[in-house]
């Protein structure tokens, strides 16, 4: 998340959004006659997965944040100890000592770093298929063990030494792996769970075990989420909240109405209502980490144009970026004239400070891009230009047909290509944009940070990157990603992931268009709240809704 990231694909979704449920007064009546502490908000699609190792998604990650802990957590931007109490690592860099601290899961049984052996292991089982995957070669033999190089457990560099210690071995050193083991994917799961429920794992809440701050109390599915506050999460009394319910939606102006109506405890901001709400001094902003992207399927059958670099940047070049913003955003998110996300860090400074870059304008050039459409023309040998359309997918939400309709008018003015849109529920769209399915034309995307590095961006473009379902494959990119991954002279490695970025705006089957902001309002008595650009979005767990009742 991004994160994600994003997934890593994120939800095209300025704001969370609600449903109104049959039972939404009882509930409230209910907490306010217990004085229990009760926060209620909304996400804008159903939450598709929450296995950890094999979710993928934004509200996934937001979720098994609160219910679940890996090693560390990640916190406004700072790595804080989670089931881990302490670590080491090796004057190489390459093996980590992880000390548990005393856990329960939510049956009461203890947290043993054996769960977080298996739950390592069970993401690097090719079986499980995790797109993910590439995660872990970090790991020694993580990448030989998940392509079936080798085919012992026991070669993977990561080992229980007893029921407090966990021994991580890697391939080479990484600079943010204790941001990277806060991650979805790397928190523990317990095997005889796993195998209990078998494909029906983590598919109801009565199929998970939670040692989380919360626990998954009720999941009703395209409705709801019931989290409450877990008794044997080994810093309960640190939590103030006693229950939290996440309502489910995509119309954005439903969740606004709600909270308005006193329905919800904090709420994103329309567009249309975004230049009010800052007049009135009740506007927050804050950029989630989410870049929104054009992503093309270069092996689409009868669309060679798909796959063209020149046909690529002349869409790059026909969008206006500022317009886009302007139009679909209400000014909220800043153009995107690179790939990597201006908030990630580098040596130093921020990454974009330190390397400076910008392939695509701001504004929209007409002109440079029906030049690359005329390139891309002759090398396809085709003389009329209507010919070169395409389906664009998206969320079937209002702001995604807002925005894909803008982008539709703008490749309409500026290069006479006349485009269609398809607008499917959220978690179809990750369906059949994966690797494994691939049916789609042109994507509009979203990917937020895994981790605070320009890496959880650039890996997700290599030939076999998990969820590069495009089709894009560049011998060179995939050699500087590898040498970036393996180096440990991190100046060689900031500047190897620079020129895999140039490389990839000038090559690649992306088209950037912004990095997004957003816009939300709360009540006062909201206090604790963390809005997260790395890690869980909105960040719950320390909050509190102190004087609400």
């Amino acid at each position: 998340m991004l994160r994600k990231s994003l997934a890593l694909a994120i939800v095209l979704l300025l704001v969370l959004g609600t449903v109104a449920g049959c039972g939404q007064k009882t509930d409230q009546q209910a907490a306010e006659q217990t004085g229990e502490k009760e926060l209620v908000f909304a996400i804008g699609a159903e939450v598709p997965n929450l296995d950890p190792q094999k979710a993928t998604d934004t509200y996934a990650i937001m979720v098994s944040n609160a219910i679940f802990e890996g090693l560390v957590r990640v916190r406004d931007g700072k790595v804080e100890k989670g089931m881990a109490e302490d670590w080491q690592v090796s004057e190489d860099q390459k093996t980590w000592t992880f000390k548990l601290r005393d856990a329960k899961w939510s049956d009461g049984k203890p947290v043993t770093a054996y769960d977080f052996e298996y739950a390592f292991k069970r993401l690097l089982d090719p079986n499980t298929a995790s797109e993910y995957a590439y995660q872990g070669y970090y790991i020694l033999n993580g990448e030989k063990f998940n392509k079936g190089e080798i085919t012992d457990p026991s070669q993977v560099g990561v080992k229980a030494l007893d029921e407090k210690t966990l021994e991580i071995k890697l391939e080479n050193p990484v600079k943010y792996f204790d941001s990277l083991m806060s991650f979805i994917s790397f928190m523990p799961v317990r095997k005889d769970v796993v195998e209990q429920h078998g494909n029906a794992f983590a598919a109801d809440a009565d199929k998970l075990l939670f040692n989380g701050p919360f626990v998954l109390k009720e999941w009703k599915h395209e409705q709801e989420l019931i989290l409450e506050k877990n008794p044997n999460y080994w810093n309960k009394d640190a939590i103030k909240l006693d229950r939290v319910r996440i309502l489910v939606v995509n119309d954005t102006n439903t969740a606004y109405q709600m909270y308005e109506n006193g329905e919800l405890d904090f709420v994103g901001i329309p567009p249309d209502f975004v230049e009010q709400l800052k007049n009135e001094g009740k506007a927050l902003f804050y950029y989630d980490g989410a870049e929104a992207y054009l992503q093309f399927n270069g092996k689409r059958e009868g669309k060679p144009w798909l796959a063209n670099e020149n046909f690529r940047k002349a869409i790059g070049f026909a969008i206006d970026r500022e317009d886009y913003i302007k139009t679909v955003l209400r000014g909220v998110s800043d153009p995107a004239t690179r790939y990597v996300l201006p908030l990630l860090s580098g040596l130093e400074k921020k990454f974009v400070e330190e390397y400076p870059y910008e392939y695509y304008s701001k504004k929209a050039d007409p002109a440079k891009a029906k030049e690359y459409l005329n390139k891309a023309m002759q090398e396809l040998n085709i003389s009329d230009p209507s010919k070169m359309t395409f389906e664009l997918l998206t969320d079937d939400n209002a702001t995604s047909k807002i925005s894909a309709e803008t982008i539709q008018d703008m490749l309409r003015k500026n290069l006479g290509i006349e485009i269609t849109i398809k607008q499917v529920p959220f978690k179809q769209r990750l369906e059949l944009t994966r690797r494994d399915k691939m049916d789609y034309d042109v994507v509009l995307a979203l990917w937020g940070p895994d981790y605070d590095d320009p890496m959880t961006y650039l890996d997700l473009w290599t030939s076999d990157g998990g969820f590069n379902s495009t089709g894009w494959s560049n011998k060179e990119y995939d050699e500087l990603i590898k040498f970036a991954k393996t180096t440990a002279d991190f100046k060689a490695r900031a500047d190897k992931m620079f020129e895999a970025e140039k490389l990839l705006l000038d090559k690649g089957p992306i088209v950037p268009l912004y990095f997004r902001q957003r816009a939300w309002t709360k009540r006062d008595y909201v206090t604790g709240l963390v809005r997260n650009f790395v890690g869980g979005d909105p960040d719950f767990i320390y909050a509190d809704v102190e004087g609400k009742n």
